[in-house]
């Protein structure tokens, strides 16, 4: 059974439309963590035949009563602001605009027709409907966040989504707001970037006074939630914008990384390190120049 599963997902992952380069590098990312990482679910059996898919990024928030009412407002600034009803949040993500459809709001790049996420206010049955409903493969709260929030990722299977990242933030004991993003529309650190830096009007968030890391919602790297995609197209090289870069935050960086206990330093040479996973199946070298981090993906026991 466990061998069946895994070949079903592996197939329907395999059909995933992307680019050449982007469904390259979603098939090393997500290999090099099927025999590494179990799932935690809610309505799943997911014995520990390790977590297939599960990758890895999360945008906009907040509803009022409904969302007949949105009001749609442009992101434009490095702090953007969205207003429903009498409500509004923000958060740190340029270029972005929201439409109204139905009850939902629709996000969008700017200048770009096709939605990558949406913001939906739902009840807690709904919610639960919702997270029994669909294939999720990771279940986790994420801890120092500005406000309470549990995240899923969905295997999708369509013509330009890999895989779908649900957010869920309580408003009331009966009140969350549903945030979706789709990947590869929106890249990883677009979508916790998001969501590390809401702020809900009318509910004080949570200011975590140290450095925030995540995984991305797979596999054990840890990244910090204030980059900025420079180019990550490319098989095997992601390059970032950090936005706190220094070489003091590298090193509490590279501590972190080690205090997780699931990497080995292999070596560093001035703001470039290289770390090995205890299970030998992924070397990864982090390199800090000037703003940019650069990290560069090596699967030794993985055949091409």
């Amino acid at each position: 059974m466990e061998n069946k599963n895994f070949e079903d997902q592996w197939e329907l992952l395999k059909q995933v439309g992307s680019t050449g380069t982007q469904k390259e590098t979603i098939r090393k990312r997500i290999q090099a963590t099927i025999l590494n990482q179990p799932s935690k679910t809610r309505g799943f059996q997911f014995h520990p035949w390790k977590s297939i898919i599960a990758a890895s990024l999360l945008i906009v928030i907040l509803g009022g009563s409904l969302f007949m009412l949105i009001e749609d407002n442009p992101i434009q600034n490095s702090t953007s602001s969205y207003t429903i009803d009498n409500d509004s949040f923000s958060w740190k993500l340029d270029d972005v605009t929201g439409e109204k459809a139905g009850e939902k709001l629709e996000l969008y790049h700017k200048n770009n027709p096709i939605p990558f996420g949406t913001v939906t206010e739902v009840t807690e049955k709904e919610m639960n409907i919702t997270i029994k409903s669909k294939s999720m493969f990771v279940e986790k709260e994420l801890e120092n966040f500005p406000y309470k929030t549990i995240m899923y990722i969905e295997h999708v299977k369509m013509q330009d989504v890999a895989i779908r990242y649900y957010f869920f933030v309580p408003m009331t004991a009966e009140k969350w707001i549903q945030f979706t993003f789709d990947y590869p529309k929106l890249e990883y650190a677009e979508i916790f970037r998001a969501m590390s830096t809401l702020e809900l009007k009318g509910k004080k968030p949570y200011l975590h006074n140290e450095p925030l890391y995540v995984t991305h919602g797979y596999g054990y790297m840890l990244y910090p939630v204030d980059l900025e995609p420079i180019s990550v197209t490319a098989n095997t090289i992601e390059v970032y914008r950090w936005e706190e870069a220094s070489t003091q935050s590298y090193n509490q960086y590279v501590m972190k990384i080690l205090q997780d206990g699931k990497w080995n330093q292999e070596s560093r040479v001035g703001l470039s390190s290289t770390f090995k996973s205890v299970d030998g199946n992924e070397i990864i070298t982090i390199t800090l120049n000037g703003n940019e981090l650069t990290y560069e993906y090596f699967y030794p026991n993985h055949e091409e």
